[in-house]
């Protein structure tokens, strides 16, 4: 077993709004205490830039008979520790892009931490912007508020979904049909509640077949699973009643993984999760992927192990 003396910091949510078995930060933490890598943990709001420097306040992370405890709050440098983990859930709201910018700056005067996945690149590539960046790769795709686009779109494609750009989880995730009477009052309603432009997208009706979860390390993909939406539903999501199933990359899919390297090692983005429906590419999670235990649960590969192995190959920590 690989001993290490290094520390890791990890920015999430509370312990107590987690689950336990299934969360992906978890995970993580536990594979890097069987590691021997000293864990802190802190909240967004823990966070304070002092000039060129972030201050954090945190409590160390200890496992013992399957039971996390945790010491008293401490402050220290955020270069104290040697990886420091994004890891929040969205929504992207200005309090997350705020903070992605302080740590930015910490980061644009100090070599450490090593930012899992770097706090610049999660900034300017989320979720539903970031695959834009690719769209040969997926299913046709606009970012508008404009009703009289919408309905143009709605009327030439029949079926059309409506994604809003800064949720998780299928939140703000609705499919409209040209035969509703109230698809524009969906499309306002979107607008509306949460006051930016709407992600128009062909709808891929092969969803029924699944929606793959693939996680890449180093922009390599190490493990997926095929999430299946219940009969007659469109959302795939493992939370909403999707069942994962086993699975593997077709030599297309294998393509697209190709094709995105690049562009994520070029922006730091260590660990990414990417969602693929018929072949085509959906969604880059840049900011708190999951998946990893449900595809250990299925498939038996580690893949916090994987990372961590990956990680410690990086002596120097540096981004």
């Amino acid at each position: 077993m690989i001993k290490t003396k290094r520390k890791a910091l990890f920015q999430m949510d509370p312990f107590n709004k987690l689950n336990i078995k299934t969360d992906s930060t978890i995970a993580i933490i536990k594979e890097a205490l069987i590691l021997g890598i000293k864990v802190y943990v802190s909240k967004p709001n823990d966070l304070t830039l002092m000039q060129n420097n972030a201050i954090v306040s945190f409590t160390e992370v200890t496992l013992k008979n399957s039971k996390f405890s945790f010491s008293k709050l401490k402050t220290s440098n955020v270069n104290k520790f040697d990886y420091f983990f994004i890891r929040q859930d969205p929504p992207f709201d200005l309090d997350y892009l705020t903070n992605c910018y302080l740590l930015e700056l910490h980061q644009k005067f100090n070599k450490k931490p090593r930012f899992i996945n770097d706090p610049g690149g999660i900034k300017n590539f989320t979720e539903k912007i970031c695959p834009i960046y690719f769209n040969s790769l997926m299913p046709k795709t606009l970012v508008t508020s404009d009703e009289k686009i919408f309905k143009e779109k709605l009327f030439k494609k029949k079926t059309l979904i409506l994604k809003t750009l800064y949720n998780k989880g299928g939140e703000g995730v609705i499919k409209v049909e040209i035969n509703e009477k109230n698809s524009l009052g969906k499309f306002k309603e979107l607008i509306s509640k949460y006051k930016v432009p709407v992600v128009i997208q062909d709808f891929v009706s092969k969803v029924s077949k699944g929606d793959k979860r693939v996680i890449l390390i180093e922009g390599e993909p190490i493990g997926l699973i095929n999430r299946v939406p219940q009969r007659g539903q469109y959302k795939a999501n493992l939370h909403l009643g999707g069942k994962a199933e086993v699975s593997k990359l077709t030599k297309k899919e294998l393509a697209i993984c190709k094709k995105l390297k690049p562009f994520l090692l070029k922006n730091n983005l260590f660990f990414v999760g990417i969602d693929l429906i018929s072949e085509k590419l959906t969604e880059i999670n840049v900011t708190s992927p999951t998946g990893i235990v449900q595809i250990k649960d299925l498939t038996g590969v580690n893949i916090a192990k994987k990372m961590w192995v990956e990680l410690l190959k990086n002596k120097s920590n540096q981004n």
